[in-house]
């Protein structure tokens, strides 16, 4: 045991956060993040236009094109926003003015995806042009910090403002950026999309696979365990759970079959369910512990767990750096993804079609992101169920030798 913690602080640790600090990472996992709000505004308009109650249907019917439009422009922009944001967080990170790496990498992006007869195609403004957004984005900041470092941009005088010194500036690797663009989809034709949609569909069918879904999960529950936040890979996984997510919404909208179950939402069903870990299966086990503190630490974090915050027991009880409860934490979430992926494969509960905060309370959480599917609110008390029942014989465990260095302490307090 000592040196599997020596391994983890002296190697693992040093190695991954160095993997999560490194700039383009966090830059990419800031970037997406944009993306966030923009669905759950979307998928807010179409459950409301799709709930299933057949006497709301027939009511919001009439006026479905209406508010379907939100939900259509959310979506349908995902790769605009994308470019424009990864960039913006890119050109921070590199120290090269974020605006017009944004606005560079906007134009660049809308110019692969224009016709020769001057038309624009938003086909891939949405979730299929996300890849290439993020590339473009990566691409043409890197032009830019490589002009700025190397002085090769316009310099006006001080007195100049500085919003339009910083427009001139760009002017030189903008055109460069857009150029080089140009060239590659109009000059010689090349369908950039569909080239990056061919070098990352292993990736993509990867993650929607439960081997692919059991490894991210794994993944993320082991670094937790040394301390560090799963958002360190979140940079990579995202761009890949939300186009699913996009697709799988826009089949459900379509009344198509949606068939991605590794989409954006799955985690409710377990990794995320009630705080990352299930751990919620372990806070109730402890408000009814004979153990005091694990009793005060089960009533503090109860609420947090609701909403899906797993901070207080992760440190608190705790599960960081305690190897007894690495067990039930890791494995809790890859049976609950399991039995998951099975659920959705047998057409038992939905697969995930909208977005929703990662604070929606569980039970309500796996009714919503499912597009109001009430088997998948059952199906989330049942894993919960499995979750205490995994997390239980560990507990105990910890709690008689808790409990008996409780009882030694009161009964030295007798004495004096």
């Amino acid at each position: 045991m000592k040196k599997l913690m020596t391994f983890i602080e002296g190697t693992l640790l040093p190695a991954v956060n160095k993997f999560g600090s490194n700039k383009y990472i966090v830059a990419l996992r800031d970037g997406i993040a944009a993306i966030i709000p923009f669905t759950i505004i979307g998928s807010i308009f179409m459950i409301i236009t799709s709930f299933p109650v057949k006497a709301w249907t027939n009511f919001i019917e009439p006026y479905s094109a209406y508010l379907n439009i939100p939900n259509t422009v959310c979506m349908g922009l995902m790769a605009i926003i994308a470019v424009y944001s990864v960039a913006y967080n890119v050109a921070k990170q590199l120290g090269v003015k974020p605006v017009s790496a944004g606005f560079v990498s906007l134009v660049a992006f809308v110019i692969t995806q224009t016709q020769l007869d001057g038309t624009i195609s938003t086909a891939n403004f949405g979730s299929t042009g996300l890849f290439l957004a993020i590339v473009i984005a990566l691409i043409s900041t890197k032009i830019i910090e490589i002009f700025e470092k190397n002085n090769i941009t316009i310099k006006l005088p001080a007195s100049v403002p500085t919003m339009v010194a910083d427009s001139f500036s760009v002017l030189i690797p903008g055109f460069v950026v857009i150029t080089l663009f140009w060239v590659l989809t109009s000059i010689l034709g090349l369908d950039l999309n569909a080239i990056l949609t061919l070098i990352f569909s292993p990736l993509v069918r990867g993650l929607d696979t439960l081997p692919g879904m059991l490894l991210v999960v794994f993944v993320s529950l082991a670094l937790w365990c040394c301390g560090i936040n799963e958002s360190v890979i979140s940079g990579l996984t995202y761009p890949v759970w939300y186009a699913l997510l996009a697709e799988n919404t826009a089949a459900w909208q379509a009344g198509e079959t949606v068939t991605h179950i590794g989409a954006y939402g799955f985690q409710y069903f377990g990794f995320w369910m009630g705080g990352t870990g299930l751990t919620i299966a372990l806070v109730l086990l402890m408000l009814r512990s004979k153990v005091k503190m694990y009793n005060q630490l089960g009533k503090l974090s109860i609420i947090p767990g609701i909403f899906e915050i797993n901070e207080p027991v992760a440190f608190g009880f705790p599960i960081v750096f305690n190897p007894i409860m690495w067990i039930p934490y890791i494995l809790a979430p890859l049976v609950t993804t399991t039995l998951y992926y099975f659920a959705c494969s047998m057409g038992l509960i939905g697969m995930p079609v909208v977005a929703i905060p990662w604070t929606t309370p569980p039970v309500l959480n796996g009714f919503l992101v499912t597009g109001g599917d009430w088997r998948a609110a059952i199906f989330q008390l049942v894993m919960l169920v499995i979750g205490v029942i995994i997390y239980y014989p560990f507990f105990k465990y910890v709690e008689k030798k808790e409990l008996a260095a409780q009882l030694s302490a009161e009964q030295n307090e007798a004495i004096q």
